[in-house]
């Protein structure tokens, strides 16, 4: 998906004064280092200025569920994973990391001088939420997937789409890959074995591409159109 910055349209010097008006802060984070525990309250929204994080939820049972990896310009906070009571949310630093937090209210809140710049956040802001549930629906099929290959073939399929590209490469490590897909690494592994032996698949590291027909989501072949 093309990314947008809650900042695209707003020059430097508009961005100067409205984060001086928002009371913005900005911090740095070591890695390994906890980021932002979310609360049940809508209060702040991080934007990542620099470094990798992630965003893992701690079920009743005390095991870990990684739910979303974030980048340079990516948005988090309550409101963009709506967390369940009694549900722990950590967002933990994977690089050394520079944030800038911003009040919810003072995006969402009217303008009284009715500024282009805050209107422009405002609707950066709206396209980036549905960004985010375009990803989530996302994710949400790919586990409802029954079997690691009907998974991975989704989940490559869909990179493939979005890159348009016979030869893609995807942004995460293949350990990273299990963990999104919702899978032990090992069967992952084996399942990619089992494509390229296939001749379904070729990869090379976070390299990929199919070999035609390309194959369909339950992990098929698809038949060429007539």
């Amino acid at each position: 998906m093309h990314q947008i910055s809650i900042f695209n349209g707003i020059s430097q010097e508009e961005l100067s004064r409205m984060l001086q008006c928002f009371q913005a802060v900005e911090f740095f984070y070591h890695r390994g280092q906890t980021i932002q525990t979310y609360s049940s309250s809508l209060r702040k929204i991080g934007v990542l200025l620099s470094g990798k994080a992630h965003l893992y939820c701690v079920d009743f049972d005390g095991s870990y569920t990684l739910l979303e990896r974030f980048g340079p310009n990516d948005l988090f906070g309550e409101m963009f994973s709506l967390p369940l009571w009694g549900l722990e949310y950590i967002v933990e630093a994977d690089t050394d990391c520079k944030v800038l937090f911003l009040l919810y209210e003072d995006i969402i809140k009217r303008c009284e001088k009715a500024c282009h710049h805050h209107s422009q956040l405002s609707d950066n802001l709206f396209q980036i939420i549905t960004k985010k549930s375009q990803a989530l629906s996302l994710r949400i099929n790919l586990l409802t997937a029954k079997t690691v290959r009907q998974r991975l073939l989704h989940y490559l399929t869909y990179q493939q789409g979005q890159k348009g590209q016979p030869s893609f490469s995807i942004d995460m490590s293949l350990t990273e890959l299990a963990e999104y897909l919702g899978v032990d690494r090992s069967s992952l592994m084996r399942e990619i074995r089992g494509l390229k032996a296939q001749g379904i698949l070729s990869s090379k590291g976070r390299v990929f591409s199919f070999s035609p027909p390309l194959p369909d989501e339950k992990g098929g072949v698809r038949k060429p159109d007539a």
